[in-house]
């Protein structure tokens, strides 16, 4: 039984540190996302401030804004998607966690059981009180 919780635990452990891994990966993934759009709002900033910027590379800036789009919609999709993953990772935490916590309440009640066929032997085995 201390075997079966042993390995819990160590189950417990290697779940968690995948969902770090996935928890990372999804701040990785927002991190990019909120630097396009801040890239978005300078674009659109600097044409708001310069017309003549238009008028003069009108297919550059225009290619550069609908390329951060696209990224920004392809971004989304993989937030979405690591989301996801991060979601299902921390169920499995929280299903070893309770797989832990009956193993462990297994090893406990056997512990016990075990203290109390001890102490039912002892009170049961015949003393001798005969003196030497």
């Amino acid at each position: 039984m201390a075997m079966n919780w042993k390995n819990q635990r160590r189950i417990l452990a290697v779940h968690e540190q995948l969902h770090r891994i996935e928890v990372g990966r999804l701040s990785q993934l927002e991190r990019r996302a909120r630097e396009l759009k801040e890239e978005e709002t300078r674009i659109v900033e600097c044409l708001d401030g310069n017309r003549n910027l238009i008028t003069l590379f009108p297919e550059v800036v225009l290619q550069r804004l609908k390329a951060n789009i696209r990224q920004q919609q392809e971004l989304r999709k993989e937030v979405d998607r690591q989301t996801n993953v991060t979601l299902e990772q921390a169920k499995r935490v929280k299903q070893a966690e309770r797989l832990v916590a009956d193993a462990q309440m297994e090893r406990d009640r056997a512990m016990e059981l075990e203290a109390l066929r001890e102490v039912i032997e002892h009170c049961t085995t015949p003393r001798d009180f005969s003196a030497p």
